[in-house]
This record gives structure tokens, sequence and C-alpha cells, in this order.
């Protein structure tokens, strides 16, 4: 009984000596924030982060929401995931999980870098061994999306390329325009590849967009086959 009474006094003890010194360490701006490590922000703008952290430095650890600046982090462009761990008595430790950048979208002069799933990036984000799908006016974002599917799951970017409009999208492979239906463009691509090796050599444009067959036009002629 003594000595169960005995270790209580002494971790009561101890308990109050740490909040003590703990708070005199905070009165004396020891666990003040004055170092950040950054882990994997990749392309992500150092600037913005450098802004979002500013309010922070000099501020106590122990009054730190790691929540709310981890929301503000996941804010800026191009952020897919954030993690802030805190190392006492003066740093905090951010984790940046980043979005990548896998196509170009070229409106005209604007050239917008694209994830696989569309999302948008970052204009300094992009880079010259992207590839790039050319957007005609303006297309829904289904259209732009189907284009992209089809670039990546076929890797079309070694040998094609792609242009969207409202009504279409157009594979330019050796020479050849293959018209493909948004809606289909999946099933016409396939549809594509069962006739290519039987195409001719005189074959400009392999429209895909009817039901269950595909029009032939012949350059320097007016007339279709099908």
């Amino acid at each position: 009984m003594k000595n169960g009474l005995r270790l209580t006094s002494i971790l009561l003890v101890f308990t109050i000596l740490l909040l003590l010194g703990v708070r005199w360490a905070e009165r004396d701006n020891r666990l003040n924030l004055t170092r950040v490590r950054i882990d994997n922000s990749s392309l992500v703008d150092s600037v913005e982060i450098a802004e979002a952290m500013r309010p922070y430095f000099g501020s106590s650890l122990l009054k730190l929401n790691t929540d709310s600046l981890e929301s503000i982090l996941l804010a800026i462009e191009g952020v897919d995931s954030v993690s802030v761990r805190i190392h006492y008595p003066e740093t905090i430790f951010i984790s940046f999980s980043t979005r990548k950048p896998a196509v170009i979208l070229a409106y005209g002069n604007r050239e917008i870098p694209v994830t696989v799933s569309g999302d948008h990036l970052p204009v300094s984000w992009g880079n010259d061994q992207l590839p790039v799908i050319n957007i005609v006016g303006e297309p829904d974002a289904k259209a732009i999306i189907a284009a992209l599917n089809l670039l990546v799951d076929n890797e079309l970017n070694q040998y094609a390329s792609i242009q969207v409009s409202n009504r279409e999208i157009v594979v330019s492979e050796n020479g050849i325009r293959i018209i493909l239906d948004p809606g289909r463009a999946t099933e016409n691509w396939l549809s594509w590849r069962r006739i290519s090796t039987i195409v001719t050599d005189g074959t400009d444009e392999v429209d895909l967009r009817y039901q269950d067959q595909a029009v032939l036009r012949l350059r320097l002629r007016s007339t279709e086959e099908t």
C-alpha cells in the first residue's frame, strides 16, 4: 500500500515538473517553429509552400493544428495528399504526394498539362516529352477524357497524333486520318485495328463513326467506299 502511494506521489511530482518544464520552454520560445523539412514536393511551387508556411514560423508547436495546415497545403495546385508531423522542439516534417503530368492539352497557343484522369496541373509542369492532344473548338469534357483514355490505354503517343472536337476524335496514323465517335472511341479504335491491315495505300481517311461500318475516303478522289 505504502509502495503504491509512494509511486503515485513520484509520478505526480514528475508530471508536474514536466508540465512546468514544457510551460517554461514555451514561454522562453524554445518550442517555436523555426525549421521545416519538406519531402517529395516534386514540381509543386516552392514559393506557394513558403507562403502557406509563413504565418506558422515563430509560433508554438504546442498550438499547431496539423489538420488545418494539411488542408491549406492540400489546396496548392498539383498536390494530391500531404502529411504534417511535429518533431519537437522546433521542427515539422511535411511529406507530399503529388499528381503527375501525363498529357498536354493544346488549345491553340495555350497548353495545359493534365493527369491521366484529366485533372489540370500548373502550366510549368509541362515538358516536351509529354504527348499532346490538340483541342479544336470547345468540346465537352467527356470527349476530351475519351481521347485521353484512348491515348494512354493504347500508348498512341509513340506513333500517332490526336485531335478532339465536339463531334469527333481524329487519330492521324501513318498518313491516315482515323475518325472516331467520342462516345464509342475505344470500340471504334478496336474496329480500326481489325481492318487496318486491309486498308489500301491510297486511303486518306477512315471514318468509323457509323454503326458496324467504316467509310474510306481516297486521296485525290471525291468518292467514298464503305
